[in-house]
């Protein structure tokens, strides 16, 4: 079993479409689809936007399905030039950039002492043929350039609103995360939000050859 989490449902309609013997349920109050999807039984849980309402949705496919693996894809946001828009990156590990305990605890931007770290690893392993990439994580969709400065600095290329707290999740339980992120927009290419609505339907279109080619790898 693999679950799969991804926040919009406009990001998941064409992968949706691919799915075999779909079954739309849902999982608390999350709208949620089960089936098979390159052989694999699968279920995707919309997870809406956010930190919390993601980390939710990644506990719930834990705590009823048990899965294998959790595969976290959508869009997001590229920081430099060293991304591009409409290409997809292998995430390799993720921060959550918006926790911040550094005046009272004098620990590095993004750490959590119960983990001992402000960078939580992926699953990479057979799936080196995509570009990779670091991603950080806060609850806001800006483009102030104090948090492009800070990204940067922490030396991640992308930016969402939901894999730090995916990979927190899974972290905690044990289960293999892989984070696949199709960049909609880029700092310096036009405003934040008129790159994302131009371009979200064909990143959301790519997404179903490219999930197909990462599930071919997974045991």
């Amino acid at each position: 079993m693999i679950g799969i989490v991804v926040a919009l449902k406009s990001e998941a309609n064409a992968f949706i479409e691919q799915i075999e013997n779909v079954k739309e349920i849902k999982i608390a109050d999350k709208p949620a689809f089960v089936g098979t999807f390159a052989g694999k039984e699968i279920v995707l849980i919309i997870s809406g936007i956010g930190k919390v309402s993601a980390g939710l949705s990644a506990q719930l496919l834990i705590d009823k399905y048990s899965p294998n693996y959790i595969i976290n894809f959508g869009t997001c946001g590229g920081m430099n030039k060293s991304v591009e828009i409409l290409k997809y990156y292998l995430i390799t590990k993720c921060c959550q950039f918006d926790f911040d305990l550094r005046e009272i605890d004098n620990v590095p931007l993004g750490y959590i002492q119960e983990y001992k770290t402000a960078f939580f690893p992926t699953y990479t392993d057979r799936l080196e043929f995509l570009p990779q990439s670091i991603l950080a994580t806060a609850d806001r969709f800006t483009n102030d350039m104090r948090d492009i400065d800070t990204i940067n600095r922490l030396g991640a290329s992308v930016r969402d609103m939901e894999g730090g707290a995916i990979a927190q999740v899974c972290t905690s339980n044990g289960v293999r995360l892989v984070m696949i992120k199709g960049i909609s927009d880029v700092t310096g290419s036009g405003t934040a939000q008129e790159q994302f609505f131009k371009n979200l339907k064909t990143v959301a279109d790519g997404f179903p050859s490219v999930i197909k080619s990462v599930v071919e790898k997974l045991n």
